[in-house]
C-alpha cells in the first residue's frame, strides 16, 4: 500500500513539474511526427561534421536518429524541462551513441556559433526570439531546418510539404541566402521588441 502512495506521489510531482515549465517555455514538450522527423532526418547528409543543434529537444525523437546518422558530427540536445531532459539522459546513458550530448539549458543564452546545422521544433513565439540570435551568432554556411514554423522575416532556401495535419511543412535555411541585407535584420529586431 505503502509503494502505491510512492508511485502516485511521483507521478503527481513528475506532472506538476511538467506543468510549471510549461508555464515557464510557453509550450508543452511535443514530439515531431513520424512523418516530419523522417523527412528532417533524410535531408541531413550522413557526411554533415561540425556541430548539429537541435533546440528543444523534447524526448530525443529527432536527435538520437540524427546522431547515428551523423557519426561525424556532435549533436547538442538542450532540453530545459526536467521530465524529458532527464528521460533523455537517461536513454542516451543506457543505448549511446557517443556523439550526442545533452544539456538543461535555454538555448537563447547559450552562443550557437560553432553551429553547422540547427534543428528547431519550436512554437512561433520562440521562433521570434531565437531569429536575431542565429542572425548575430550562425556562421556564413551555416543551415536551420524548422519544423512547422518558419523563421519570421526569413526566406526559406526549401520548403517541403508534407500530408501531415500536425507537422505540415519543414522549412530550410542557409545563411548566406537567408539574411542578405542589413534591412532584414532590424525587421526581425522591430519584430522582436513591438
Amino acid at each position: 500500500m505503502v509503494f502505491d502512495y510512492v508511485i502516485l506521489g511521483l507521478v503527481l510531482g513528475a506532472i506538476v513539474v511538467s506543468l510549471i515549465y510549461t508555464v515557464i517555455t510557453g509550450i508543452s514538450p511535443v514530439s515531431s511526427t513520424f512523418k516530419s522527423r523522417r523527412k528532417i532526418i533524410s535531408t541531413v547528409s550522413p557526411d554533415q561534421k561540425g556541430y548539429i543543434y537541435e533546440l528543444g529537444a523534447g524526448w530525443g525523437a529527432v536527435a538520437f536518429p540524427l546522431a547515428r546518422r551523423c557519426p561525424e558530427a556532435t549533436v547538442v540536445a538542450y532540453e530545459l524541462s526536467p521530465m524529458p531532459w532527464l528521460f533523455l539522459k537517461m536513454r542516451a546513458f543506457l543505448f549511446g551513441p557517443q556523439n550526442l550530448k545533452i544539456l538543461r539549458r535555454n538555448f537563447l543564452k547559450d552562443n550557437l556559433s560553432k553551429a553547422s546545422l540547427v534543428v528547431c521544433y519550436l512554437y512561433p513565439g520562440a521562433m521570434a526570439k531565437l531569429s536575431s540570435k542565429l542572425v548575430m551568432e550562425l556562421q556564413p554556411g551555416a543551415k536551420v531546418i524548422s519544423n512547422t514554423f518558419e523563421i519570421p522575416v526569413w526566406t526559406p532556401t526549401l520548403i517541403q510539404n508534407l500530408e501531415d495535419v500536425m507537422c505540415p511543412q519543414i522549412f530550410h535555411y542557409e545563411m548566406n541566402s537567408t539574411i542578405t541585407s542589413i534591412h532584414q535584420f532590424i525587421e526581425i529586431l522591430y519584430s522582436i521588441i513591438v
